[in-house]
């Protein structure tokens, strides 16, 4: 009797492991793909960062253009270097709105990290961007994606950066707790095997 079920069962759970593994790695294989994506455009990210005429920029936008120019006019209205420090900030975070919006890289890495300056930026740029809005008429969909990203920036929690370390701290000791005696057993065997 016990034969029999073992030469009934066995076939199927080999057909399961055989359907399991292979989807288990083609899951594993596209989240590795999603995060060499991420990894790129992280890197596109931390050059623009270097820059500090971005900087200079980033801070222009958010501390002093509105104070020299009235929104009243829209993006359009601005004077030549000002529209350009406003392009060059503004359009960068809309560029990036778009790459996750579009799932081209993972929000939940660079959100936490650009949260902060993704509002201030939006804060100075919006008086801009509604009035730009308004000249353009039907076109509602100005500089949307960034609108967006702003949103889901001020709905992050101020704690995510702290949560996501102490999640981390956590990781590693438990690594930490159990690596040792893995390691330790791997020694002890035979020959260094």
């Amino acid at each position: 009797m016990l034969k029999a079920f073992l030469i009934n069962v066995l076939p199927v759970v080999i057909a399961v492991v055989a359907i399991a593994v292979p989807t288990w790695i083609s899951v594993r294989q596209t989240r590795i793909s999603r995060h060499v994506n991420n990894i790129q455009a992280m890197i596109n990210l931390l050059d623009e960062f270097r820059a500090a005429t971005f900087h200079d920029q980033h801070d222009y936008v958010c501390n002093q253009l509105r104070q020299e120019h009235d929104p009243a006019e829209g993006v359009r209205g601005l004077p030549g270097e000002a529209k350009a420090a406003f392009c060059n900030v503004v359009y960068y975070y809309q560029s990036f709105a778009t790459l996750t919006i579009f799932h081209l890289v993972d929000e939940d890495l660079f959100l936490p990290v650009l949260r902060h300056r993704i509002r201030d930026v939006w804060r100075a740029a919006q008086p801009y961007v509604e009035r730009e809005r308004e000249l353009r008429g039907s076109d509602s969909s100005y500089l949307s994606a960034f609108e967006e990203l702003a949103h889901r920036s001020a709905a992050l929690p101020h704690t995510y950066i702290h949560d996501r370390i102490l999640d981390t701290r956590r990781t590693r000791r438990t690594w930490r707790r159990w690596l040792p005696l893995w390691a330790g057993r791997r020694r002890s065997t035979p020959d260094g095997l």
